[in-house]
């Protein structure tokens, strides 16, 4: 009985130290003023769609240290909800250090592709099938989409192809598509656009200057595997000037057209 009595006054004793401890830190913690903003972001290139200084400021806007010296005013919940507001990160985290140091981190958007809808205007698309949308202030040089596409552009926000929002439109179609080219090591070097005129997909290349129709989006891995051998096969052959298209849409077969002979 005296063992438990004395476990119970242990466990209680602990329990009111770390309480203690918690209070006179936090006292002081928060009974000074916000000594900076420390932001990160991560990104694998020097330049971005996010300007590092631009949002520095805004989040030190925000803060207001000039009237809020008590770092319990400055508005912590503000600026997180304003950093995930960012269209173009994917994650961000905001929090106050004993330091009295506001640390931020943000994440920058990798998109893998651009497509364009019918009016022209564009979007970005990661790997993960997130949409962005574009920049006047920065360009990403990625494989292009573009042709009868219906789908809405975005403005300062970020979707996804799966929301209801976009799930019915041409996007993800295309999206499977360009995603095939890009995983294939052939299509990803040779490919720079894709075009979709309503009904079939068409390839512009690098290499070759001609059409290349790889038809509907069924099978598009196999097509890409046939077009790659074609190609392989045929590099160097003067025969190749003769053909203005090769069609890559029938089953077991490559369709090739001639130019027209000039009388």
């Amino acid at each position: 009985m005296m063992n438990k009595f004395l476990k119970i006054s242990v466990w209680v004793l602990t329990i009111a130290a770390i309480a203690c401890l918690w209070y006179f830190t936090h006292k002081e913690h928060v009974g000074h003023p916000l000594k900076g903003v420390e932001l990160t972001l991560l990104r694998e290139t020097e330049h971005g769609f996010i300007d590092k200084d631009v949002e520095y400021q805004k989040i030190m806007a925000i803060c207001d240290t000039a009237r809020n010296k008590d770092i319990m005013r400055i508005p912590l919940d503000s600026v997180r909800n304003y950093i995930k507001s960012i269209p173009w990160a994917i994650y961000t985290d905001a929090n106050i250090t004993l330091d009295e140091v506001l640390v931020v981190n943000i994440a920058e958007c990798q998109p893998i592709m651009r497509v364009y809808n019918k009016e022209g205007r564009a979007v970005y698309i990661d790997n993960e099938g997130r949409i962005y949308p574009t920049s006047s202030n920065y360009t990403l040089h990625l494989l292009l989409g573009s042709g009868n596409l219906n789908f809405k552009a975005l403005k300062n926000k970020s979707a996804s192809i799966y929301d209801e929002e976009y799930s019915k439109s041409d996007l993800p179609k295309i999206y499977k598509v360009m995603k095939s080219i890009l995983n294939n090591s052939y299509s990803n070097c040779c490919v720079k656009q894709v075009y979709f005129d309503g009904k079939n997909y068409e390839l512009v290349m690098n290499n070759v200057d001609m059409k290349v129709i790889l038809g509907n989006d069924n099978d598009v891995d196999e097509k890409l595997m046939n077009m790659k051998y074609f190609f392989e096969q045929m590099q160097g052959s003067p025969e190749l000037k003769n053909y203005c298209k090769i069609n890559f849409n029938f089953e077991n077969q490559v369709v090739c057209t001639k130019n027209k002979t000039k009388k």
